[in-house]
């Protein structure tokens, strides 16, 4: 506390003004803060209060087969509701990122949001408790730290859905092949296109559970009544790869035109495993690039110590340098 106080006083350049805004700045942060957590505390332990968020996530209480989400989600839900809407979130950029991150509940974007407004308050105020045990601190460095924490605040959830994001869409595109070859001996056997995906998702389910969910919701929507070719537009967005979109272009065209399912399927399954076949020449090929870089930092440095140290060594005891 003398620290920081310290520094408000040599931004004010006057004691007494200092140690009044210290104090003011203080009372009014514990005062706020108190009467946020107990306004949400207050209305998530009421009971109809918790029962109508929950309405609004799409849960119809206890015993609805879907898991009744905590205390802190739905505080975290609330805050992110004073500044999106459900409705401004629906089909905005954010909902897109969550949703090929694998987050598709309703309230997926107020808790997003959140997250990103309340990781920089937290941080900021960790930064601000550390400062006094970090020796000959400077004004400057102390506002630089305290900026920085408020950034990767801000930035940290950011991040981590874009990565979150980019290992659930490699994990889709490795198992696509192997979903699009046994569709394709489903459909040469005799099924139709919704039980030969519904029998993929099935298989799948312990070897690729995120596919699988992408499958068999594919197929309860073609069962609620939604066109084959809807549905599998709906999966492409899901899930956002190149690859599944000209699958489902294909698929749409086949079933507009009656031309043969399977004939499709299979013709796509080659494409997509010469595709594949080429992917992995080409990361191979990089291999070689990439591993100059180790070299150059790790094992050059040392094979030229080996080498050339003894060497390096005699010069000198003959020149009585050592």
């Amino acid at each position: 506390m003398d620290y920081l106080l310290s520094l408000l006083n040599r931004v004010v350049e006057n004691e007494e003004m200092a140690r009044m805004l210290f104090v003011g700045a203080i009372g009014l942060s514990v005062v706020l803060v108190l009467v946020a957590v107990s306004l949400l505390v207050i209305g998530l332990q009421d009971p109809l209060q918790r029962r109508l968020a929950l309405i609004k996530r799409g849960h119809g209480g206890e015993g609805d087969g879907q898991e009744t989400p905590s205390n802190l989600q739905l505080m975290l839900e609330q805050v992110g509701q004073r500044f999106t809407s459900a409705e401004d979130g629906r089909d905005s950029a954010t909902r897109t990122l969550l949703m090929h991150a694998g987050y598709r509940s309703p309230a997926a974007v107020q808790t997003y949001w959140a997250v990103r407004l309340l990781a920089p308050l937290v941080l900021t105020g960790l930064t601000l408790l550390a400062l006094p045990l970090i020796p000959k601190l400077s004004l400057l460095m102390g506002v630089g730290l305290v900026a920085g924490g408020a950034a990767v605040g801000w930035l940290a959830p950011a991040i981590y859905v874009d990565k979150r994001k980019q290992a659930r869409m490699t994990r889709l595109l490795v198992a696509f092949p192997d979903a699009l070859d046994l569709m394709v001996v489903c459909v040469e056997s005799g099924l139709a296109l919704p039980q030969a995906i519904e029998r993929v998702a099935d298989e799948m389910a312990v070897s690729q559970p995120e596919l699988a969910v992408e499958l068999a919701l594919v197929n309860a929507e073609i069962r609620a009544g939604i066109p084959s070719t809807e549905a599998l537009k709906h999966l492409a967005e899901r899930t956002g790869l190149e690859d599944i979109q000209g699958l489902v272009s294909l698929l749409a065209q086949s079933i507009r035109f009656g031309t043969s399912v399977a004939a499709t399927l299979r013709i796509y399954a080659e494409e997509f495993r010469d595709r594949r076949t080429q992917k992995a020449e080409e990361t191979a090929a990089k291999i070689g690039t990439k591993l100059v870089f180790p070299l150059i930092l790790c094992l050059w440095p040392s094979f030229f110590l080996v080498a050339i140290g003894p060497a390096i060594v005699g010069v000198l005891k003959v020149f009585g340098k050592v």
